[in-house]
């Protein structure tokens, strides 16, 4: 996010309108802050260092741990001079926690902690090291609370820990934040009253009941600390000051040191009886004015310091609304310069489809106009669509738009895709069957060979041509040992491409070059046997063979006869009304009613109750289920373009996608034109590197 000017003018303001700007307690959590951050960045290096502390050169080493060393000895030496110059340190603590511990914890433990399911979506999906966070500010506030009340240790958890991971989760929803925050306000208007009124209108704070006082003072638990001198004595708030002596004098004959010895129980309350008496005689009036509004005294600083930190947080709140209309209407700008560029989008989507070249002009038509009302894009969202139909309809009411292509309906089958025979082994590969249907009906064992075979020598694997593009990766070993599984040929595609559909499907993904199926049939004396090829799709719960639309005349919701037509559309799968999983549509084959994903299907995952303990839900994709396919962005999602011998898309393919994929109009507030760029150049140069190594080109799916 870059400086924010806004934000240091309203930290270090009040301190230069107050005429302390140069103290060194203004500055010094910010240094200390800054001291810690080098720490742990320092510390997080060495996974950068690959092979630590074994493979890596023993010079390397030395000079990480070096840097770290040094860091370490700045935190400590600046303690030191804070400590010389006897500077402020109370918040400090926090300082060390927000900008040391919860960073650490978040790198030691970058595991997933999902909570239990509710409809399939996990309560909450973090990692343990943010849980770690979150419990440690709620037992420092709880712990602060208990021991301090709403003092600066309290304030301290609240202000410098707990609202900056509220700001995280509430960043791009401003009102909500805003709302967020004034409700707090109305909840502690009792305390904000206190601190307006001792910054404002002082004198008015006699006239608050002692009453609400001390019910304030039991809510923030700031007990008064105020010894009460008359009981001490065992005289009344009404005696003389003549009774008072008197009283003293007759205890401090029975207690005075040269008559009791060393009795520390005597002494002790000889010590107490004349500190009440010092007090009473000497300086009563002060004492009695602090002892009748000590509930005041108590709660007007705290109320203070809360008031003047819930104001930063209001003002923050507003800073960052500010920050994200900003945001907003830098992507709406590059949406409708988008658009005016004739950059593809998804007409059907928006119901344009009938002629595109008109919708086309209507949308820039309505873009002419800088500051026309466009969506935000999102990756992902299809309230985005929603409300554009809206704006054009509201803009152009002649237009008649088709409706919405969202299709429901049940799942008939899951399939499983598979290649026979793989072309960098060779193995047997002459003696499978092209022709299509021939291994209709048979048996088909796959098996994951063990790592010491010699069938799985080491074969180079391609680089990754994408990010999005996990296809056919290469498991770990030690994970896939010992995995058979046993199903029927559904349907042969056979072909160059050698292809198998399978139903039901395997238990597992078949790995080219590293799994092999032996294919048989009774009353078929010849078995066969050679290892799986390269397939983009031979992922469980990757293919799906799904039935007719329901009937919903608020959408489109037919099964379109067109082939292609839904790529590139979500593909969402429910049991009733519980998310079970979802993906991205690679090809729709309408004759069979066949969809095939991108990937597997993004299974949910998270906690369910057995018994008396929480353990990992077992969910699983199956026939009867509803499926429901619809778009969820303006800007359409490439189809991915697989070469021969490759787990990623084609050079061009990636290039193209990287420059006019959704989450790219999407940019960041800052520099995120030339992270962009930079991202193509990337993977441009990574793809580059792997059509060297292809001896030829091709678009075969399979090898």
């Amino acid at each position: 996010m870059g400086i924010s000017w806004w934000r240091l003018a309203f930290i270090f303001g009040p301190a230069l309108a107050r005429g302390d700007i140069s103290s060194f307690g203004l500055y010094t959590p910010f240094i200390f802050g800054y001291l810690l951050s080098r720490v742990v960045k320092s510390a997080k290096n060495r996974t950068k260092l690959r092979g630590y502390p074994n493979k890596i050169p023993a010079t390397d080493a030395q000079k990480w741990r070096g840097k770290l060393q040094w860091n370490v000895a700045q935190v400590f030496g600046f303690l030191g001079v804070c400590h010389y110059l006897k500077a402020e340190t109370r918040s400090l603590f926090n300082f060390f926690l927000s900008s040391f511990v919860n960073p650490m914890l978040r790198f030691l433990l970058p595991q997933r902690n999902k909570g239990p399911l509710m409809r399939g979506k996990p309560l909450w999906d973090t990692t343990w090291g943010n849980s770690a966070v979150h419990c440690m500010i709620l037992g420092g506030l709880g712990l602060s609370w208990w021991f301090y009340g709403i003092d600066h240790l309290f304030l301290g958890f609240l202000f410098l820990q707990a609202i900056p991971e509220l700001q995280k989760r509430f960043w791009m929803k401003p009102m909500q934040h805003i709302c967020l925050v004034g409700g707090i306000l109305v909840v502690c208007f009792p305390f904000f009253s206190v601190g307006l009124m001792a910054w404002y209108f002082p004198s008015y704070l006699e006239s608050l009941p002692k009453p609400y006082l001390q019910s304030l003072c039991w809510l923030a638990n700031a007990r008064p600390h105020i010894t009460d001198y008359y009981s001490v004595l065992g005289v009344s708030p009404d005696a003389d000051m003549k009774t008072i002596k008197k009283v003293f004098r007759e205890q401090a004959i029975d207690l005075h040191p040269d008559k009791v010895g060393d009795d520390p129980v005597k002494l002790a309350r000889f010590h107490a009886i004349q500190e009440a008496s010092d007090a009473l005689t000497k300086g009563r009036a002060e004492y009695d004015k602090s002892i009748e509004n000590q509930e005041l005294n108590e709660m007007v600083p705290r109320c203070y310091a809360f008031l003047i930190m819930m104001g930063y947080w209001l003002l923050h709140s507003l800073i960052d609304w500010n920050d994200v209309e900003g945001m907003r209407d830098q992507h709406k700008d590059q949406l409708r310069n988008y658009i005016l560029a004739d950059h593809p989008l998804d007409m059907k989507a928006l119901g344009l489809q009938d002629d595109e070249e008109a919708g086309k002009m209507y949308l820039q038509q309505y873009c002419e106009s800088e500051d026309v009302e466009l969506p935000v894009c999102t990756n992902g969202d299809p309230e985005e669509i929603h409300f554009m139909r809206t704006l054009i309809t509201d803009t152009f009411p002649g237009l008649k738009l088709k409706p919405y292509p969202k299709v429901k309906g049940k799942i008939d089958n899951l399939l499983q895709e598979i290649a026979l025979g793989s072309k960098d082994k060779g193995e047997n590969i002459k003696e499978i069957n092209p022709n299509a249907g021939f291994y209709n009906g048979y048996t088909i064992k796959v098996e994951l060979l063990p790592a010491n075979t010699k069938k799985t020598e080491k074969v180079e694997k391609p680089e990754r041509g994408s990010d999005e593009s996990d296809d056919e990766s290469e498991e770990d070993e030690s994970k896939i040992k010992n995995q058979t599984d046993e199903t029927t040929i559904y349907e042969y595609i056979g072909g160059d491409k050698r292809i198998a559909i399978l139903q039901p499907p395997l238990k597992f993904r078949p790995i080219a070059g590293k799994s092999r199926f032996t294919l048989s049939k009774p009353g078929v004396s010849k078995t066969i046997t050679a290892l799986c090829g390269r397939l983009g799709w031979s992922g469980v719960n990757q293919v799906f063979k799904i039935g007719d639309g329901e009937v919903n005349e608020e959408f489109d919701w037919k099964l379109h006869e067109e082939e292609g037509y839904y790529n590139g559309y979500m593909f969402e799968v429910k049991e009733n009304d519980t998310f079970i999983g979802n993906g991205r549509i690679h090809e729709y084959w309408p004759t069979s009613r066949k969809i095939i994903l991108q990937d597997p299907l993004h299974m949910t995952s998270g906690k369910e109750l057995k018994g008396l303990r929480y353990t990992d839900a077992e969910i699983k994709v199956v026939a009867g289920m509803t499926y429901s396919i619809y778009p969820d962005s303006l800007i359409p999602h490439r189809k991915r373009v697989y070469n021969e011998g490759t787990n990623g898309p084609s050079h061009a393919q990636v290039a193209s996608h990287a420059i006019a994929t959704p989450k790219n109009i999407i940019q960041a507030p800052k520099g995120a034109g030339v992270a962009a760029q930079r991202n193509v150049k990337k993977k441009m140069s990574r793809m580059s590197a792997i059509n060297k190594k292809q001896k030829g080109g091709g678009g075969c799916v399979c090898m």
